[in-house]
């Protein structure tokens, strides 16, 4: 080969996606190429024109425009077009036109389509449904052994349960368990629901040392009511529920169903996950200085789960059990510095950490739903003290004071159960912008402390009302539709300045144009549905589920968030690594050819899908 050719070859090396590609078809695409330079405003396919080429970009841009003259995309170095036409049988179906003075390395059809037949990965490269390049994507992101507890599920770890009934004998259950060769049985009762548990510490304590007799019915030495959880709780949570309440086994339910029972030891065993040492250590803090220490591993950790390739909602909810942690540990210090309260209540959190999804620190959502027995004059101080105690720690552990001031300190969010539920119905029943504005908080609500029982009757009580209002949803579609993808000018991405820091170049805003068009179409989705979850990806499930999108459309949704809030993670990762405080904004320079062609894939099946939104719920009535 001549020094041109070696420099050719060594160019096509480095693009997606021939990078492993064999040595001798390299050397078979590298004599193949035709050099072509088109100086700029230069047509160089157009529509119903015939074309040979796969065109490789070596330097300049190009515009692709669509039969309605519409602009398509914008395309630059690295990037790829005509290929569509060579598979196609060569017929050009959009106008390719040279924006620069443009270099190509054209690819002859003909062996374009032999690589792409004899290559698996150049085919999925090349694929011609969007959603399978960007499967193809999350595979090879994905290097991780899943054995991380923060990676895994009480699913992936529960055992099937040995059940009996609540009349059967002592010793009748006790020979079963010998056979079954377990240490715990679900009692059921009449109705074949679970009512109890027993396991081998309650036979020496229960019948040995109190001399019970063996005929007794085993309802007689059961754990009533016991706590349970749900095969999609994580592993990690369930280790921290059963160490702050000293229980060994907990049974496993779902729909009423006893479908396993999960162990400490088994937990245990499998542990590797640094986030369940770190809210151990947080659980057992004295004051707010050590849980500030605590918090600064937060970072590290950060960093540590993006490295094990672990799945980005696994990643949140880890980085979340963090901050609900410090959290709830506040509560409790603040119940002990200014004592038992006075009427319930329920200390709730909303946006990220409602959702577990955070990715790093953040700003503070939160408020109280007191009771309704509550009494200004009587109760007043109290509640404010606590509020104040909690919002000025999570401050402290870099939780910073909300900037629109929606945190339980602020009167208006702390509030009796009958004031909240008047802020709902006036948001739903009398969309206005600024009930948006809420909407997108408040709606993505979750207790952490005090009477659940107030969030859960207020949030039935919202899905009823959500459900039937149109009015409302069109408005949420609308307000939805304001957050769009960055596909558009800049080799083909919009970019932004992040307004929080001065001196920031401008980068994709990875949250504002990429995570939070999926949260806002999964939350608009599941509220007309009266869909319950509020965890994005639960929200996609349980759409599916329901109906509201086919399971396809809801498996390429997954797939372009994950691959966009993976790309976000790792550029935060990174900025950390490098002592920088995380942010959202990506310079697309910093992206490889893959990763912009993979973005480009994930942006526009969101942006497709939000045509569809706006489609469903005449979003246009009111924007």
């Amino acid at each position: 080969m001549d020094i041109e050719q070696l420099a050719i070859r060594d160019y096509l090396a480095k693009c997606s996606p021939l990078t492993e590609l064999p040595a001798d078809v390299l050397d078979e695409l590298t004599r193949a190429v035709q050099i072509q330079r088109v100086p700029q405003g230069t047509d160089i396919l157009s529509i119903g024109a015939e074309n040979p080429f796969a065109f490789l970009i070596r330097a300049g841009a190009v515009d692709v425009l669509l039969q309605s003259g519409d602009w398509y995309g914008r395309f630059g170095e690295g990037d790829w077009v005509g290929y569509r036409s060579v598979m196609r049988g060569g017929k050009v179906s959009m106008t390719v036109q040279a924006i620069e003075d443009t270099l190509l390395y054209a690819v002859p059809g003909e062996l374009f389509l032999s690589v792409l037949e004899r290559f698996e990965g150049v085919r999925q490269y090349f694929s011609e449904r969007k959603p399978e390049r960007l499967r193809h994507a999350l595979q090879e992101i994905r290097g991780n052994d899943g054995l991380a507890l923060v990676a895994m599920h009480v699913r992936d770890l529960m055992k099937l349960p040995m059940l009996v009934g609540k009349s059967d004998s002592i010793q009748q259950v006790a020979r079963q368990m010998n056979e079954f060769d377990t240490q715990t049985v679900m009692v059921t009762g009449d109705d074949g629901g679970l009512c109890g548990i027993v396991t081998d510490v309650d036979f020496r304590k229960r019948v040995v040392a109190e001399g019970r007799s063996v005929n007794a019915p085993i309802a007689d030495i059961m754990t009533l009511n016991p706590l349970t959880l749900v095969p999609r709780d994580q592993a990690s949570e369930a280790l921290l529920l059963m160490s702050r309440r000293n229980i060994r086994h907990l049974p496993v339910v779902e729909n009423g169903d006893v479908v396993g029972v999960v162990s400490a030891s088994d937990l245990l065993r499998t542990q590797s996950s640094s986030a369940v040492y770190l809210v151990g250590d947080i659980f057992a803090a004295n004051d707010v200085a050590r849980l500030a220490e605590l918090s600064k591993n937060l970072p590290k950790m950060l960093v540590s789960l993006v490295k094990q390739s672990l799945p980005a909602n696994d990643i949140g909810q880890s980085i979340t059990s963090v901050g609900q942690a410090i959290t709830r540990r506040l509560l409790v210090m603040a119940e002990e510095k200014f004592g038992v309260p006075p009427v319930p209540y329920a200390f709730i959190v909303a946006g990220s950490m409602a959702r577990r999804e955070q990715t790093a620190h953040s700003d503070q959502d939160n408020g109280m739903i007191l009771s309704d027995a509550y009494n200004e004059a009587e109760h007043g101080d109290y509640f404010r003290a606590v509020a104040k105690y909690v919002s000025d720690g999570l401050d402290a552990c870099g939780y910073i004071y909300c900037p629109g001031n929606v945190m339980a300190t602020n009167d208006q969010w702390r509030q009796p159960l009958a004031v909240w539920r008047g802020y709902f119905a006036n948001w739903i029943e009398s969309p206005q912008p600024q009930a948006l504005m809420y909407a997108s908080i408040f709606f993505d609500l979750r207790c952490l402390h005090g009477d659940k029982r107030l969030l859960y009757e207020l949030q039935a009580e919202i899905l009823m009302k959500t459900k039937v209002q149109t009015r409302f949803q069109a408005f949420m579609a609308g307000n939805a539709l304001s957050h769009k993808p960055p596909v558009g000018f800049f080799r083909g991405f919009v970019l932004d300045k992040d307004s929080k820091d001065a001196d920031a170049e401008k980068g994709m805003d990875m949250k504002k144009r990429g995570v939070v068009p999926v949260i806002d179409m999964a939350r608009l989705y599941a509220l007309a549905s009266g869909l319950a979850p509020i965890n994005t990806w639960e929200r996609l499930d349980a759409i599916a589920d329901a109906g509201g999108m086919s399971a396809s459309t809801v498996d390429d949704l997954r797939d372009a968030f994950e691959f966009i809030s993976m790309v976000r993670l790792q550029h935060q990762a990174k900025q950390i690594e490098n002592g920088l405080k995380p942010n959202n904004h990506m310079p697309p320079e910093e992206l490889s050819a893959l990763e912009r062609r993979h973005l480009k894939d994930a942006f526009e099946v969101i942006s497709t899908m939000q045509d569809s939104m706006a489609s469903r719920y005449q979003a246009d009535r009111f924007r």
